[in-house]
């Protein structure tokens, strides 16, 4: 009892603030249990609580049931006991895995970009992605500055995906999105210490691109990814 009631005061003082009741509460919850998850509030010895939850955020059950099924369904989160959920450990060779196919399509999502750039194919709504993009940029120097880690993170994720809108082929994003959430749990770990380089890579991706440079695009985006795989190097399993 007293371990339950010390677990519902930690997620009340310290994870999740209150949901407006306008937004998408299943969608919203997600993404405040993610947060918490790529923060390293909620651990893989954590056993999740729909009523706890629910009293946190200030909602319904119904909306963090669902929440919570999709998160399962992700392979986020794997059941605890009989009727519990908790926070699935981290699997260093799919992530691996997972991160050599990202690597693939982020490059070439940058290529072609890079080749609309030349071939003067763009749209408005990529001349909006690109004042996005940039916005994305200034904004997070500034976070720096302010170590503003979590932010950081989320403009990271926001970052990739917007390069991706802007290859004009709608499947790099569609096809990687089902995966995406257990790559960013280490998104937060790879970044710690990390955030200048990182968006002084993101800023000269973005100039080849703008350059129409797709060869210096995929180049700048594979040492990218490389880095960041570097940064987890203390992961891999050493029998291979």
């Amino acid at each position: 009892m007293h371990y339950k009631l010390c677990l519902l005061e930690c997620w009340n003082a310290k994870l999740l603030d209150k949901l407006p009741s306008q937004m998408n509460l299943v969608e919203s919850v997600k993404t405040a249990l993610f947060d918490a998850i790529i923060e390293g509030k909620i651990t893989p010895n954590d056993k999740l609580s729909q009523i706890e939850i629910a009293s946190a955020l200030g909602v319904s059950r119904q909306p963090v049931i669902q929440a919570l099924r999709i998160l399962s369904e992700q392979g986020i989160l794997v059941a605890h006991g009989k009727k519990g959920l908790s926070l699935a450990a981290l699997d260093e060779k799919t992530l691996l895995k997972l991160l050599d196919v990202r690597k693939q399509l982020d490059c070439l999502g940058v290529r072609l970009a890079a080749q609309r750039v030349t071939a003067g194919r763009l749209i408005d709504e990529d001349h909006e992605i690109i004042e996005a993009i940039n916005k994305l940029i200034s904004d997070s120097h500034l976070l720096i500055v302010n170590g503003e880690h979590l932010k950081l993170v989320r403009n990271d994720i926001s970052f990739h995906k917007l390069l991706r809108a802007l290859s004009g082929n709608e499947f790099i994003q569609s096809v990687l999105e089902p995966h995406l959430l257990h790559h960013n749990r280490l998104v937060s770990a790879m970044s710690i210490n990390r955030h200048t380089k990182i968006w002084h890579q993101h800023q000269e991706i973005l100039g080849a691109i703008l350059q129409g440079n797709g060869e210096l695009a995929e180049q700048t985006m594979m040492e990218h990814i490389n880095s960041a795989a570097a940064a987890i190097d203390w992961k891999r399993d050493t029998n291979g």
